[in-house]
């Protein structure tokens, strides 16, 4: 894992502190960026949450275990993701555990008594940090009722609309970013209802090849997902064009 140091101006470009030049600059100096390879782990369930972890590039996947060794994945993250939100609350632990997805993952870890210090400090940055904690927990709402909703064909859709919100081009190729199994795993279906779903989305004009994937018509794709879900007229996918 290489470790340097951050610049606030890559501090800036991440969501949460875009627009807010003078927080990016009071955090720069205490921040470092970390960079990390396929498999690497991040962070464990349980350790005490030392630090507030930006997804600068790459794919980080939490997940929880039982005792008898059943793992859930509760999130996959990328680029303008945060998590480890816990290090925002005084004697908190990590509620999951964090690895890396890709090679050449980059994080930026804030260190917990640094970001709390600025949020009793600044209000604008205090309201953004509220607005994302509802976002995850709306986020883990929204899973939970197209779990019940929702086909598994309409689920992997709904992944994909939210791939071509972040990975959008003119021709809407796309990559999926992790292992089939995992990506399964995460929407909830075994690997091999995840290939009858590719299957049953060809008609819509999804091309899958590999971890390649081309939409020839996103409003198609849109239609079958998105009639099945309460965020339908207020979804940040439905911005794609």
């Amino acid at each position: 894992m290489k470790q340097d140091p951050i610049h606030s101006q890559l501090l800036n470009s991440h969501t949460l502190f875009q627009n807010h030049p003078a927080i990016s600059q009071a955090l720069a100096p205490h921040a470092q960026t970390k960079v990390y390879e396929k498999d690497d782990v991040v962070l464990r369930h349980g350790d005490a949450a030392t630090s507030l972890w930006l997804v600068l590039n790459g794919w980080v996947k939490l997940t929880r275990q039982t005792p008898d060794g059943k793992e859930s994945i509760v999130g996959l993250c990328t680029e303008g993701d945060v998590f480890g939100e816990a290090a925002l609350f005084s004697h908190a632990n990590y509620p999951y555990h964090a690895q890396t997805l890709s090679a050449q993952t980059k994080l930026a870890a804030i260190p917990a008594g640094v970001i709390r210090k600025l949020i009793s400090e600044n209000a604008t940055l205090s309201g953004s940090i509220m607005a994302l904690l509802n976002a995850h927990t709306s986020q883990a709402q929204l899973k939970l009722e197209q779990m019940s909703t929702m086909s598994a064909a309409q689920r992997l859709g709904c992944f994909l609309l939210r791939l071509c919100h972040t990975q959008a081009n003119g021709k809407k190729t796309l990559q999926i970013p992790v292992e089939k199994h995992i990506l399964a795993a995460y929407l909830g279906m075994k690997p091999e209802t995840l290939s009858r779903s590719q299957q049953q989305l060809k008609p819509l004009g999804i091309a899958v090849a590999g971890h390649d994937i081309t939409v020839d018509t996103i409003e198609k794709l849109r239609d079958f997902v998105c009639n099945s879900c309460s965020e339908s007229g207020s979804c940040e996918t439905e911005a794609v064009d």
